[in-house]
């Protein structure tokens, strides 16, 4: 099979991301109003709405799945999302929000009320436990919880030590400095059991949901933080 490109598609503060090989998937939609920008960053890579087989969508932050519903009205896939944050998606509201300093408390008192107006009645089509193997999908790779972040937290996984994680790791200033843990956490065991799962799976590079790629290697051990 086709080694998958990872195609980078940055949507105002976040990130959506094309896994292109055999098929394609689709990697989290941003906010709300910005599916335009998914469907040109297609075109401009020759990829084409009959190429496209999932919508994965790593978590259930706005920020993350706020443009799938217009999304779907083009492009008619399954959507999947890990069972404990499709809730969230199918309401169409902010999974909870768990600061980890002030700042992030700030932004809380103006994200936690979220809602996406319109959503057509469209809802997660897989709801998954465990994992989602990707082969069928046209992508060699497979989808694994990684929870901490949002308890239903989900990342893709390629063979090569390249993974797709949603918010597990960002930037300190979100685009810009060392990696560090999001500025929301909900469960900080979780989040170190799947800091342990990424780097038992080799992962090298990984591509957050805010920023470019992060080197896993500049990634120093979070085991003292405090939440």
């Amino acid at each position: 099979m086709t080694e998958a490109r990872i195609i980078r598609i940055p949507l105002r503060f976040a990130n959506s991301y094309l896994v292109a090989g055999e098929k394609t998937i689709i990697v989290d939609t941003g906010d709300p109003g910005f599916s335009r920008g998914i469907l040109r960053a297609m075109q401009k890579n020759d990829i084409k709405k009959s190429d496209i087989s999932l919508i994965f969508i790593t978590h259930g932050h706005i920020d993350h799945y706020g443009s799938l519903f217009e999304l779907k009205k083009s492009i008619d896939v399954p959507v999947a999302i890990q069972r404990l944050d499709a809730p969230y998606l199918n309401q169409g509201v902010q999974a909870p929000l768990y600061p980890v300093n002030p700042v992030a408390g700030a932004v809380k008192l103006v994200g936690k009320n979220l809602k996406v107006k319109k959503r057509y009645g469209i809802k997660a089509d897989i709801a998954f436990n465990n994992r989602v193997e990707l082969e069928k999908y046209g992508i060699k790779g497979l989808i694994l919880p990684t929870p901490g972040h949002t308890l239903g937290s989900a990342s893709l996984f390629l063979p090569d030590g390249r993974a797709i994680t949603g918010d597990l790791i960002v930037r300190k200033h979100l685009f810009r400095g060392k990696p560090c843990p999001a500025p929301f956490m909900h469960d900080r065991s979780r989040f170190n059991k799947s800091m342990n799962l990424l780097k038992g799976r080799g992962v090298k590079v990984i591509y957050p949901g805010h920023g470019g790629p992060i080197n896993a290697g500049d990634i120093k051990p979070f085991i003292r933080i405090k939440v």
